[in-house]
């Protein structure tokens, strides 16, 4: 299904939780070789995108202008400058994306009515080019583009369509759900390969309802508490007819439950169960926890940010509290044959790809304390 070609990532871009900092890791090596960091006060909309010859491409809001820069670095000559500006002050933009077919990094703009806007620029010292597509949605999330192949994401659907930026004339060809999929949750990343092939993350993670993260939510005591920490690889024909393949989701669920119930002592606030719908230890390497983004693309490998949680309900018996195990993972998955592994996992005090937490508590809900001992790539605690 997959056709060797000429792009491959050299570097997997990889986005901090606090918004404002991203790292370009060697993808040999495993090793951080730049940071990024702009400024934490401000909205910043730094959309990340390696091109073909191994330079990044990336968004900056200028605060004195209110206008949006798109710098390029090249690792070969340490060079960074900017390649054009976008002059729209106001806000809007939700993804950018590199066209490895036409080599065009693309800017995409959410305004005027939920209208979407896309940029470019061709030549040096030109102005930006904006093509107004026409396609109208409340909310954008994410989009990939290659050739006149359009893709967005909104409301947990995928729309393809296809623009011709000569007449500017869209042409809506299909809609898909994530329903279509056998799977639920949220749209986080999206990619064109180099056969044509669709790549679509889906995450599903958080207490009693599959939204992003966990918030200040706590976990009921009575056994009540659905809790969700999965996630989907979805690859999908180029014309969204045909699911290829679904990889990474779980959809049992299964029952996490205290130690030694029977023997808690009074003073210990006495858990039961939780549901989960959750990968269990085995199928650590072979499940997602909350894919949140496509950081490498290679002719036979994607390498995908996994960031989730797994839990431990207390050991009465051993006076233990529960614990959430917070996951932040590199994860490849096998284009050949599909086999999903494990290439890092992050400490929580390397980087997070989401800050995940349970807290509040009542009389019938207790805080779960955080952890970031368990690598659930190697070993289990």
């Amino acid at each position: 299904m997959i056709l060797e070609g000429v792009f491959y990532s050299k570097y997997m871009l990889l986005p901090d939780y606090r918004g404002w900092i991203t790292y370009a890791y060697d993808y040999s090596t495993c090793t951080e070789k730049k940071t990024w960091s702009t400024d934490s006060n401000s909205p910043q909309y730094s959309y990340f995108a390696e091109g073909n010859d191994g330079s990044i491409y990336y968004t900056k809001l200028d605060q004195s202008t209110s206008n949006y820069k798109i710098y390029n670095y090249n690792f070969t000559t340490n060079n960074e400058g900017i390649k054009f500006t976008i002059t729209k002050t106001n806000t809007g933009f939700f993804d950018g994306c590199y066209d490895s077919t036409t080599d065009i990094y693309w800017l995409i703009r959410n305004t005027d009515g939920g209208n979407l806007y896309l940029y470019k620029k061709n030549a040096e010292g030109a102005s930006e080019e904006e093509y107004n597509t026409g396609i109208t949605q409340n909310s954008f999330g994410n989009c990939a583009i290659r050739g006149e192949n359009l893709y967005y994401s909104f409301d947990n659907s995928i729309e393809y369509a296809t623009f011709d930026y000569a007449s500017g004339t869209t042409e809506v060809k299909a809609k898909k759900t994530l329903a279509d999929f056998g799977v639920s949750g949220t749209i986080t990343d999206m990619a064109v390969l180099e056969d044509g092939t669709v790549a679509v993350l889906v995450r599903s993670v958080g207490v009693g309802t599959e939204t992003e993260g966990f918030g200040n939510m706590s976990l009921s005591t009575d056994g009540s508490s659905i809790v969700y920490s999965r996630g989907a690889l979805v690859l999908l024909s180029s014309d969204l007819s045909k699911v290829e393949k679904v990889i990474g989701w779980t959809d049992s669920q299964r029952t996490i439950s205290a130690t030694n119930v029977e023997n808690a002592e009074n003073y210990v606030k006495k858990w039961t169960s939780i549901t989960a719908y959750i990968p269990d230890y085995a199928e650590r390497n072979s499940h997602f926890y909350g894919p949140m983004r496509i950081v490498a693309i290679r002719p036979k490998e994607l390498v995908i940010a996994d960031c989730g949680a797994n839990f431990v309900l207390p050991d009465y018996d051993g006076k233990k509290n529960g614990k959430m195990y917070a996951h932040n993972r590199l994860m490849t998955v096998n284009l050949r044959n599909f086999a999903i592994g494990c290439k890092k996992e992050f400490s929580e005090s390397e980087l997070k790809f989401k800050d995940l937490m349970i807290s509040g508590g009542s009389t019938d809900s207790y805080t779960i304390q955080a952890s970031s001992s368990y690598n659930a790539c190697e070993t289990e605690k």
